[in-house]
């Protein structure tokens, strides 16, 4: 099995270390940032695809990565939208619209797990 993460902050980090149990799933990520929090901590080496955590650019890295499963584990830090007012209504919408457009199943991974 693929699986796409998309988001390799702290909640994507957390996910990452789970999937890493089972040597039969193949993870791949995407994330804008150079080195974000999983790289950081060395849970993953390096992040697999730079895009921004849109629906156009993740429908594209879907399309690369031929996932089955993508777990859309992204914050509004992972999205690198800065702080203004009413952004995670905003990003709450970008979250809605990648499930509800992509052609492979998608799962939002609660942004307040701790």
């Amino acid at each position: 099995m693929r699986i796409l993460v998309a988001g390799a902050g702290q909640i994507g980090a957390k996910i990452l270390l789970q999937l890493k149990k089972n040597p039969n799933i193949k993870v791949l990520t995407v994330d804008p940032r150079i080195e974000p929090y999983a790289v950081r901590e060395g849970i993953v080496s390096h992040i697999d695809f730079h895009e921004a955590l849109t629906p156009i650019a993740l429908e594209s890295v879907i399309e690369k990565a031929k996932p089955d499963l993508v777990l859309l584990t992204t914050s509004t830090e992972d999205m690198d939208l800065g702080k203004p007012p009413g952004i995670d209504v905003f990003v709450e919408g970008l979250r809605e619209e990648i499930a509800a457009t992509s052609k492979v199943p998608i799962i939002a991974v609660a942004r307040t797990a701790k």
